[in-house]
């Protein structure tokens, strides 16, 4: 499932029944409260052939959905491991993403593995190894001769394991295939961070339009009416560097689009925890559910902060004297 090929939004009569069918999908997923594999409910839609008849729509839609429902799913993995696919004779069946602090760089070494998998550790585990002058290998391990512990996450629904261990199989270089996985995994996070952003923001107009105070809805209040709108133009800016980023495919405009969506989560969340008060923390209210859900996904691979410390570094780098820095897109 490669996610660098351009594509268009479909146009014909089949996309809405499609995207119907995956919604129904995530939300039965999201209602178990589990990790779930989802290959194999995906092969019940005929994915094989939506994929190559919408390459990039349909990998967008996953994450929309998922961020949409709140299901937790190895959606990820399989966009990842697609990029990766040519490296591997066998199936693969999980990624060890990078520690939260190492941003997008493999924190594994050639002799120790360290890093994030998403879900339960499981089957065979490919490694994306560090080596020198930033370059990637990766190794393929099986999960029984890996430790894998629960971690600790700021959203408590999520599982994902912190793993540790040994490389002591073969290393192949793939400096070329993680820049393209890095990239389709910055695309795929930044999809699933708007829609949780999005939810979050409908939530909050619901709530604003229902709930009175001194007699009249607070919808009718300028203030909350204001914050909402600010927050939805930044959404909507950052949904569109998006939609450039999955049509033109790019590692620079995959990281744009990220930092872009985890700015735009954050905003909106300041906004909708402001005009909602203390009831959308409380666990009878869903608003809280999508705001820690966003800032847990917008840590992997790299957070909204640690790739924009980055996009700044590389263009100073190639900043010279009497040089204009390169035009680019402003999402604020």
């Amino acid at each position: 499932m490669s996610t660098s090929t351009q594509g268009t939004n479909p146009e014909d009569e089949a996309w809405p029944m499609i995207e119907e069918a995956v919604f129904r999908l995530f939300d039965e997923l999201a209602a178990k409260g589990e990790h779930t594999v989802i290959g194999p409910r995906l092969n019940e839609l005929g994915w094989a052939e939506i994929e190559s008849e919408y390459p990039v729509e349909a990998c967008a839609l996953l994450f929309r959905a998922q961020g949409r429902s709140l299901a937790l799913t190895d959606a990820l993995d399989r966009v990842m491991l697609a990029e990766l696919a040519s490296l591997f004779d066998e199936p693969v069946d999980a990624i060890v993403l990078p520690e939260l602090t190492h941003g997008h760089t493999p924190s594994s070494t050639e002799d120790q593995v360290k890093g994030v998998v998403l879900g339960p550790l499981r089957g065979r585990v490919a490694v994306p190894v560090s080596r020198a002058m930033g370059t990637v290998s990766i190794a393929v391990v099986d999960a029984d001769r890996l430790r894998g512990e629960r971690m600790d996450t700021f959203d408590p629904s999520v599982v994902w394991s912190c793993v540790e261990g040994s490389t002591d199989g073969p290393l192949l270089d793939a400096s070329t295939e993680w820049g393209r996985a890095i990239a389709a995994a910055h695309r795929s996070l930044a999809t699933e961070v708007i829609a949780l952003a999005d939810q979050a923001l409908r939530i909050a107009v619901d709530h604003i339009s229902v709930r009175v105070q001194f007699g009249s809805p607070i919808g009718s209040l300028q203030s909350p009416r204001h914050a909402l709108a600010d927050a939805a133009a930044r959404l909507e800016g950052a949904r569109a560097v998006l939609s450039e980023s999955w049509r033109y495919g790019g590692l620079l405009s995959a990281q744009t689009a990220k930092v872009a969506a985890g700015r735009a989560h954050r905003a909106v969340s300041d906004a909708v925890l402001q005009v909602c008060g203390a009831i959308g923390l409380t666990a009878e209210h869903d608003l809280h559910r999508y705001v820690s859900r966003g800032f847990q996904i917008d840590a992997l691979c790299g957070s909204y902060l640690q790739l924009e410390s980055l996009l700044a570094e590389r263009l100073f780098d190639i900043y010279a004297p009497g040089r204009a820095l390169p035009a680019i897109v402003n999402w604020d």
